[in-house]
């Protein structure tokens, strides 16, 4: 696998978080120039690092289906994939899988099973789904954007004014919002005596 540094970890943070970020806007959080987005994206998706960018629909909107799991044996699992209500596919044993269903009614189901011509060996209705969050595994050597140093393990992720920041510890995130406070502290200092200034001349 390509080795990843810290600009396309951080492009794929971000796009992880809201995939239809446009490159102008990817390029302004990252503080980088467009054509370097551009670049990187490119790259990430010819290596099949980003495979696709996908919507989160509402789970409402995704609960206008039935989702059924069955455990399943079958000698011709290349039938499942013909299948679209079929949405997830498990091996595991030779002939078992464990699958799951996307219908409208039982008699979507009945179709699914006849069609694709498996033997149930158990049914089971779904009733929630909680989907994890998953952060990308991959192993960058980071460097903490307050102390320096390189991160060991998974970094703390802070979105600040649009930018994404990478911290190897909760001291190194509290020292930099202590930072930034101060800096917008004295800028708005800075832009009271301004416009003092401007009050006096008048």
């Amino acid at each position: 696998m390509t080795k990843l540094d810290e600009l396309d970890l951080k492009l794929i943070y971000l796009l992880m978080d809201n995939s239809r970020l446009s490159i102008s806007e990817l390029a302004e959080r990252l503080s980088v120039s467009r054509p370097t987005v551009k670049t990187r994206l490119e790259k990430l998706e010819k290596e099949g690092i980003i495979k696709r960018y996908t919507i989160k629909l509402h789970p409402e909107l995704q609960r206008a289906h039935n989702v059924v799991a069955l455990i399943i044996k079958t000698d011709k699992p290349e039938k499942l994939q013909e299948f679209e209500e079929i949405i997830e596919i498990n091996r595991f044993t030779s002939k078992k899988y464990l699958i799951k269903v996307a219908v409208e009614d039982m008699e979507g189901l009945r179709n699914v099973i006849e069609g694709a011509g498996f033997e149930v060996l158990e049914i089971m209705p779904i009733l929630e789904s909680i989907e994890k969050e998953h952060p990308p595994k991959v192993k960058v050597p980071f460097k903490c954007d307050y102390c320096g140093k390189e991160i060991v393990g998974e970094p703390i992720v802070y979105k600040y004014r649009n930018r994404v920041y990478f911290f190897c510890c909760p001291t190194c995130l509290r020292e930099f919002k202590r930072t930034r406070e101060n800096i917008e502290k004295l800028k708005l200092k800075e832009h009271e005596i301004e416009h003092s200034h401007e009050h006096h001349k008048h």
